[in-house]
């Protein structure tokens, strides 16, 4: 007889895990879903804000473009990165922002995310405005 379509499977799952480098029996790699990672949508993030600092208007239609597919269902992720690059700065004297980010920076751990679900914001407009205000704090 034969080998089962469920052995079969099984056997080609094995081998797929042993290319991803998955230790036989060991648990599944944990699901990241798909997404920019944490790290590299800080950089863009800090990116964004030094190019706009720099006069370039097009760099927060490029981050829209690059972030429109992740807004939604990243949503906790990408305002934990908001929160990570703001963190430590200090409202700046004249901007263009809401005032209630500027109110939350002056002591919250997490002032976008505290922000972005006390006003009901959009994911697309507080990493717009966390990207404004890395702009005008840029030296």
């Amino acid at each position: 007889m034969g080998t089962s379509n469920r052995e079969r499977r099984a056997a080609k799952q094995r081998r797929r895990d042993e290319r991803r480098g998955v230790p036989a029996g060991g648990p599944p790699p944990p699901d990241v879903g798909r997404g920019l990672p944490a790290e590299t949508l800080r950089r863009l993030l800090r990116r964004a804000g030094v190019d706009l600092a720099a006069g370039r208007e097009d760099a927060l239609t490029e981050l829209r473009h690059l972030l429109a597919e992740h807004l939604a269902r990243r949503r906790a992720e990408i305002l934990t990165a908001c929160d990570e690059v703001v963190a430590g700065v200090a409202a700046p004297a004249a901007a263009d922002l809401p005032d209630g980010l500027l109110a939350a920076l002056d002591g919250s751990p997490h002032p976008v995310s505290t922000w972005a679900d006390a006003a009901g914001v959009t994911t697309e407009d507080a990493t717009l405005a966390t990207v404004r205000l890395l702009a005008a704090t840029t030296d």
